[in-house]
């Protein structure tokens, strides 16, 4: 066939553009434990039910004060009670400090945190002691604000996110252990030609003329389970008509979708196009590009072919 007889080059975007259009949202969605959710895809909001922080709480250790009680630097405060996160502590009275520890809540009274770094504790045997105050605390300094960081009503992951393993903290610090996220897209994975031969099947000095090892099976089987698919893999079919109709025929009964590698050229022994045809529809591209002009997209039923 001369040039001039041929159609023009498929672009590889407008190819992207038509399969992602042709790309429709059926999978359903699943429960899965938060401790398994790294990498799926959210299939609903997680909407916080709680606010974090709940109270006001220091955000450093230190001592909680009342700021008018620190009004020159060199403030001498008795240390009333201690306060470790997890536990509440009662209302501080004036002239007094609550030793207190990142996380805990600030107790009534106190609208200041000074670090330990800026005081000064002054030991007292049988009491908590006290403390000198170095500098001059401005109020609200070292306090975590309740609901800083999450209000009760907020949706803190959207659906349609990809979940990382900071996404899973979050969705566990708002109380979730079971998330619903999409089903895994399943994926048929076939590779076709009488010439392909598998590594550790049979050793390089083995290897008859012609023969290739199967490389892409291993680089498409690893960038699907990355993109977070089931993969179904069908291996090595051989150039066959009858094989290749009987193999599409059985993964397009379980798989949302049919990968496959080889077979799409013009030769006599690319039994693909003939396969899928059979079976259902197909269009043959040639792109703009090298390797992979050939290009073969089609359907089996509901299942997607490329």
């Amino acid at each position: 066939m001369s040039d001039a007889k041929r159609p023009p080059l498929m672009p590889l975007d407008e190819a992207l553009a038509i399969l992602l259009a042709k790309a429709t949202s059926v999978l359903g969605s699943e429960s899965v434990s938060t401790f398994e959710a790294d990498g799926r895809v959210l299939a609903e909001n997680v909407v916080s039910g709680l606010t974090v922080p709940p109270r006001d709480n220091s955000s450093m250790d230190g001592y909680a004060v009342r700021v008018a009680d620190c009004a020159a630097p060199g403030a001498v405060l008795t240390v009333a009670q201690r306060i470790p996160a997890g536990t509440v502590g009662g209302p501080l009275a004036a002239g007094t400090a609550a030793r207190i520890f990142t996380g805990a809540q600030i107790p009534e009274g106190a609208d200041a945190v000074v670090m330990q770094e800026d005081t000064t504790a002054l030991a007292e045997e049988g009491t908590l002691g006290r403390v000198q105050v170095d500098g001059i605390p401005a109020a609200g300094q070292w306090i975590r604000r309740a609901g800083e960081d999450v209000s009760a009503g907020d949706v803190v992951l959207a659906r349609g996110e990809r979940l990382t393993p900071a996404a899973l903290g979050l969705a566990a610090s708002v109380g979730f252990d079971r998330l619903q996220v999409a089903r895994k897209p399943r994926v048929a994975l076939l590779s076709t030609g009488d010439e392909l031969v598998m590594p550790g099947e049979v050793a390089p000095k083995a290897m008859k003329p012609g023969a290739i090892y199967n490389s892409n099976r291993f680089f498409m089987r690893a960038l699907l389970h990355r993109l977070g698919c089931e993969v179904n893999d069908l291996g090595i079919v051989p150039d066959n008509r009858d094989a290749t109709i009987e193999a599409l025929r059985a993964a397009a009964e379980n798989n949302d979708l049919i990968i496959t590698t080889g077979g799409v050229s013009v030769g006599e022994e690319d039994h693909i196009k003939a396969a899928v045809q059979a079976l259902g529809e197909l269009q043959l591209w040639s792109l703009s590009m090298k390797p992979g002009k050939p290009f073969a997209y089609g359907r089996i039923g509901s299942t997607h072919v490329t």
